[in-house]
């Protein structure tokens, strides 16, 4: 009976001093959580064998359970992300010539690292300056609300302030806003000829779409569409007017001709007016001839009727004054004088 009790006396020394030194080499809860999985490993042995063999439990799950809360304990307070504690071992002058060689390496490498980061870092500072340049001179040359947005933001991208830059951007601005009150003119214009469909209209939007720096494809086509529409307009109405004067033309020619043809006819009657008249003149002449020998013979008193007639009579008993209601005996020189004629009955 005293060798089994020194026996476990002995283990339990051992033991102790066993987790002593586990202790003092890894930690408390370093210890704790081997001798707890260890009891825990333990324990369902333990209460395995009880199992198939019909003993008590109690004792087996007691070191279950115990083994449980240790192995939790240290789980839930060790620290097992930190290092182990390591031993310092000095190296050799061959290892530390290794060591100081690699070193010098690695600083060569970085510093050549660092100059070419500096250099990318130039190229693309200086490819930037490039790009807001050519931005700014395509902005101040066509000066677009899209040109000098595209501008603006590769400036607002500097990580310092150009005050030339910024300087530029501003005029450009200005420009910019000028420019746009000049298209809604051309469009106020544009929307006004579009309405009157007039030359003095399309004139008036061509000279404000002239005077805009950068030409605006859309007003353009706008103003080459209502042109077309209005010389199309003004080529229909000098058809229509030369038509007109064609016909004016025509019906003035036409009555010229009605005139013509009217005059020709006048003409012609005048003319047969004029030889009837001639005839007769010449008749009464040859008469006027033959009267005055035979009233040599007869006499030179002739008879007229001043309330029937305008003609004289050589005789009073001629035809010519049979209605007559009364007669007058005068002298030729006389009655041609009053303009009486000879009648014709006389021979």
């Amino acid at each position: 009976m005293n060798v089994v009790k020194n026996k476990k006396v002995v283990l339990g020394i051992v033991l102790g001093l066993f987790i002593l030194i586990l202790i003092t080499a890894v930690g408390l809860f370093d210890t704790m959580y081997v001798i707890g999985a260890f009891t825990v490993l333990f324990g369902l042995v333990r209460l395995v064998y009880t199992f198939i063999r019909r003993r008590d439990k109690r004792k087996s799950i007691g070191i279950l359970f115990a083994g449980i809360l240790m192995f939790t304990f240290a789980n839930e307070y060790g620290d097992f992300d930190s290092e182990s504690p390591t031993v310092e071992v000095k190296p050799s002058a061959a290892e530390q010539e290794i060591e100081a060689k690699e070193k010098a390496e690695q600083l060569a490498l970085q510093k050549e690292q660092e100059e070419q980061e500096k250099k990318e870092e130039a190229e693309k500072q200086a490819r930037q300056l490039k790009d807001i340049e050519s931005a700014l001179e395509l902005a101040e040359s066509e000066p677009t609300r899209e040109n000098y947005d595209k501008a603006f933001t590769l400036i607002s991208s500097l990580t310092q302030e150009n005050e030339s830059f910024a300087d530029r951007l501003t005029k450009v601005e200005e420009t910019v806003k000028i420019e746009e009150e000049k298209i809604l003119a051309v469009e106020a214009a544009l929307e006004k000829a579009e309405q009157e469909e007039t030359r003095s209209a399309v004139e008036e939007a061509e000279v404000l779409a002239a005077g805009l720096v950068v030409q605006n494809d859309a007003l353009h086509s706008r103003l080459q569409q209502t042109k077309t529409v209005v010389e199309e307009k003004e080529r229909v109405a000098e058809e229509e007017r030369k038509v007109e004067e064609a016909r004016q033309a025509e019906i003035a020619a036409q009555k010229a001709e009605e005139e013509r043809q009217a005059l020709i006819a006048a003409e012609k009657k005048e003319e047969e007016k004029q030889a009837a008249k001639k005839a007769e003149e010449s008749k009464a002449a040859q008469k006027s001839q033959a009267q005055p020998k035979q009233s040599e013979k007869i006499s030179n008193v002739v008879y007229v009727a001043p309330d029937s007639g305008t003609k004289y009579h050589y005789s009073a008993n001629c035809r010519g004054l049979n209605n007559a209601n009364s007669v007058v005996e005068m002298s030729l020189n006389s009655a041609q004088a009053q303009g009486y004629d000879l009648c014709g009955w006389e021979d």
